[in-house]
């Protein structure tokens, strides 16, 4: 036995005893690798913006997910300005832009602001925009969030001819329509002075007003004296008026007239708009009579004028389908409050009157 210890080699029996423990650890790492389920050992992530697993390992993917984009349109002499939600964690915006009629969007420029002017409209189309909100992954997807649809008439005027603005209030009303489509018909714009209370009976009208090109103002909730009500008061009738018309076409009023034209340093204060009242008055409440409704506004039309009608009445109705393709006949362009303001370039203050603009 001592012999046979003596004749070992102790360097060689390690060199063997440690290939051998490789061997056995070889063997384990492989055959574990094919017991259990492969799904488990993914060769890549995929990536997917509905699951939940992602959804919880990338808080700014949930963030981008909850998230919801609100385009607004508004118009100018030079076009019209996009404005859109902020979307956290988004890459950049898209911006898709048809004319009324056409089946398919064109992708007009991929931007990082969340405005953009559109200068490349041409007057007497319609166009019809939507944002499109994108979030590229590292792992090389787009997800993307689409805004709502806005659609509105574009028309330029020129400068340096005159303007009127026809102005009405007291609506919508059943005749409202008839106007807005002789409106359309002759490229010419106005202002409608709405009441809360009305708006949501004729909403087809007010969407209608909205989409030609008209300016939608507040004539107040129920039509009262707001000279006689406290700062709370005025402020409701702005703010419930406001409220439904949001509803409706996605924004509130942009001016106000006050009812009877009754203005004090209260209201000035109180009210956060400008302030509309008018030059023409075309009584056409109290005659009742298209003829005179017609004369009044032919004989006293001037440029810069701010005329005064009522869309609740039919007389007024027949006046204004005589009184629009007449005007232009002489020469004016018929525009909004807002649009001859721009276009004289005079900045509309909130809190202050406005009886006309030169």
């Amino acid at each position: 036995m001592r012999e046979f210890i003596k004749i070992i080699n102790y360097k060689r029996l390690s060199s063997v005893f440690a290939v051998f423990l490789l061997f056995i650890l070889l063997c384990i790492s492989i055959f574990s690798g094919f017991s259990g389920n492969e799904a488990d050992q993914p060769l890549a992530k995929k990536v997917s913006i509905n699951s939940s697993k992602i959804t919880n390992e990338r808080p700014d993917i949930n963030e981008f997910i909850n998230s919801k984009i609100k385009l607004t349109l508004k118009s100018s002499k030079e076009g019209f300005l996009l404005e859109y939600t902020e979307i956290k964690n988004r890459t950049y915006y898209e911006i898709y832009r048809k004319i009324k009629g056409e089946s398919k969007y064109t992708l007009i420029i991929t931007t990082s602001d969340t405005k953009y002017f559109d200068e490349t409209v041409i007057s007497g189309k319609t166009y019809v925009y939507k944002v499109r909100a994108v979030l590229k992954q590292k792992e090389g997807q787009l997800n993307g969030k689409c805004s709502n649809k806005v659609q509105k008439k574009y028309v330029r005027f020129d400068k340096n001819k005159k303007m009127v603005a026809l102005t009405f209030d007291d609506g919508p009303g059943k005749y409202t329509k008839a106007i807005l489509k002789c409106l359309d018909k002759y490229d010419a714009h106005a202002t409608f002075f709405v009441l809360g209370s009305q708006v949501n009976d004729y909403k087809s009208a007010v969407k209608k007003a909205d989409l030609i090109g008209c300016e939608i103002g507040s004539h107040t909730f129920d039509h009262v004296n707001l000279t006689a009500l406290s700062k709370k008061g005025i402020k409701s009738q702005i703010n419930k008026t406001d409220k439904r018309l949001k509803a409706i076409i996605g924004h509130g009023a942009t001016l106000m007239r006050p009812p009877y034209g009754y203005v004090d340093s209260t209201v000035k204060k109180t009210v956060k708009k400008p302030i509309v009242t008018w030059n023409v008055d075309t009584r056409d409440w109290e005659t009742r009579n298209a003829s005179s409704t017609y004369s009044n506004v032919i004989k006293n039309a001037k440029d810069g004028s701010i005329i005064l009608m009522h869309d609740i009445h039919g007389s007024t109705k027949k006046a204004v389908l005589k009184i629009i393709p007449e005007l232009k006949k002489q020469g004016y362009q018929i525009v909004t409050v807002s649009e001859l303001a721009e276009y004289k370039n005079i900045q509309l203050k909130n809190g202050k009157v406005y009886n006309k603009i030169k």
